[in-house]
């Protein structure tokens, strides 16, 4: 067990360098998240850049996204520059959210997608998973909000834990967390709007062309 955790924690000593902030948190979620030896022994952090907004946009952070599978639960942490306020394009309200507008603090909430079965999807054609497929009803998909945070300073990280039990907003539950395809989204709530907390962190707005997007293909 011992020896599977340091071997983790030199990767992950090894990606953030002299960060000791950075070197810290991931390190406790490692073992707050993997708990026993038959959980951390083989399961290796994956990471993914960051891009957007949308699909088309650009790479905002290199290596932003890190996933950490176990046969338990999957570990997520995103980490990219905070957009500057106005610098780029707001949603607009629908069903659980006002307009967004720029403002200082802003509103950012962390959605995970998540394909238990990614061969049966078909959002993006056969096999291909989007999140279309959470609203087709495709067998083991499911969005789950993962995070929510209010930021003003110039780093915007979010961090979660999904397990079997965690509820997703839509669609499935998680049940394959080795296998699954895990797509993740930055949403942008704009500026701080008290009265509708805690609902501006934890409900969705926007699509994808409003969103910073990571993606970990089905392992």
């Amino acid at each position: 067990m011992m020896n599977a955790l340091r071997q983790l924690q030199k990767q992950v000593l090894k990606r953030v360098g002299g960060k000791p902030r950075e070197r810290l948190l991931l390190t406790v979620m490692i073992v707050a998240g993997l708990g026993t030896g038959s959980a951390v022994a083989g399961h290796d952090m994956e990471y993914a850049d960051v891009f957007g907004q949308g699909p088309a946009g650009p790479v905002v952070a290199v290596d932003g996204a890190r996933l950490v599978r176990t046969d338990k639960n999957l570990i997520i942490s995103v980490r990219i520059s905070t957009p500057e306020p106005g610098s780029y394009n707001y949603p607009s309200g629908n069903l659980w959210n006002n307009d967004a507008y720029p403002g200082k603090p802003e509103a950012y909430s962390l959605w995970a997608f998540v394909f238990n079965d990614p061969d049966s999807c078909s959002g993006g054609g056969p096999g291909i998973c989007t999140g279309a497929d959470v609203g087709n009803n495709t067998p083991g998909a499911g969005v789950f909000n993962v995070a929510g945070h209010l930021v003003a300073g110039p780093v915007l990280q979010l961090n979660g834990n999904l397990t079997f039990a965690s509820a997703p907003f839509g669609g499935a539950p998680l049940t394959d967390p080795m296998t699954a395809e895990v797509h993740l989204a930055i949403a942008p709530h704009g500026a701080l709007q008290p009265e509708t907390l805690p609902n501006q962190i934890k409900t969705p707005i926007g699509n994808p062309e409003f969103w910073w997007l990571a993606v970990f293909p089905a392992d």
